[in-house]
């Protein structure tokens, strides 16, 4: 069984506007980092601008229903994980609800699970966790960064101790954030220990595996057993690269933490179709037993689909 944890925005052209406009356009940095020659925004005006125009530019992108579907079969994927994000109130911008979210997962409830995005700042974002697990959605989705905040605000701990008490995981921004207006460690391992440290029994999945505090996050994961890690927003291929800052997930996910290591495409984020990064995690040096769990069956076991 594969599981793509993380796979991407619901296919609906709004939502996954929405969903690529704020990376590409209104969090200042990405677009001049990943773009060439871009200079740095120095205007709220010229953000909105680009925010706009990326806006725009995904919609063109965005992929039908069933184009996902036809993806997702073409990298032999059993169950794919859809998401939105919640931070209009401090990035100022729409983001897709998570009705959008839990509507597609009616649709297709054998292929795809769905996490909310919650703003914690919003003060009724516990009611939002029940609601959200209420209409069958499996977790929320958190992004310190762009919500600025630290993970271990009390705004974010209301979200934890829902989570916790539902039974539901936590999936959490971690690792280096190419934001010109955010703090640049935000993602450090350190501050999911602290999270883990006071909710015990809180699932919390560390989006990004915490590049390239790689090291750190697998110790962080090793002292908590319901701390996981997951591959989004890079490339497989990368991992097995001489000084690339990898060898710890693949030294320590091969072995001791072998159980605790999630696959994840983010193709929206990286473009690359799923089919290609599974082929890439197969490809790395892996036991074949521990590439089968990093592939869907840990993924499964934490979903409760196993």
């Amino acid at each position: 069984m594969i599981v793509d944890i993380l796979a991407g925005a619901v296919p609906d052209a709004e939502a996954f506007a929405l969903s690529e406009a704020v990376t590409q356009g209104r969090l200042r940095g990405y677009a001049e980092h990943f773009g060439g020659e871009l200079a740095p925004a120095r205007t709220h005006a010229e953000v909105s601008e680009r925010w706009a125009e990326a806006r725009e530019s995904a919609r063109e992108r965005a992929p039908s229903e069933d184009e996902f579907l036809t993806m997702l079969d073409e990298g032999g994927i059993d169950l794919a994980g859809v998401y939105t994000e919640s931070f209009g109130s401090r990035l100022g911008v729409p983001t897709a609800g998570n009705e959008v979210v839990w509507d597609f997962v009616a649709k297709h409830p054998d292929r795809v699970v769905g996490f909310a995005g919650i703003d914690p700042w919003e003060l009724d974002a516990a009611r939002q966790v029940d609601e959200a697990v209420a209409h069958g959605l499996s977790g929320v989705v958190l992004s310190p960064f762009k919500q600025q905040l630290l993970p271990e605000d009390p705004r974010m701990a209301r979200v934890y101790g829902r989570c916790e008490a539902l039974g539901v995981p936590v999936l959490l921004h971690t690792g280096i954030n190419w934001s010109l207006d955010a703090a640049y460690d935000v993602g450090h391992p350190r501050h999911i220990d602290a999270v883990a440290r006071a909710f015990p029994d809180l699932t919390i999945v560390a989006l990004h595996a915490a590049w390239p505090w790689v090291e750190d996050m697998m110790m962080v994961a090793w002292r908590h057993e319901h701390v996981y890690v997951d591959l989004s927003a890079h490339r497989p291929r990368t991992f097995a690269r001489p000084n690339s800052g990898w060898e710890p997930l693949l030294r320590f996910g091969n072995r001791q933490l072998a159980d605790r290591v999630l696959f994840a495409s983010t193709w929206t984020l990286l473009g690359i179709p799923p089919a290609q990064l599974v082929g890439e995690v197969r490809d790395l040096p892996l036991d074949e037993a521990v590439a089968e769990k990093w592939l869907g069956g840990n993924a499964a076991r934490l979903l409760g689909r196993a």
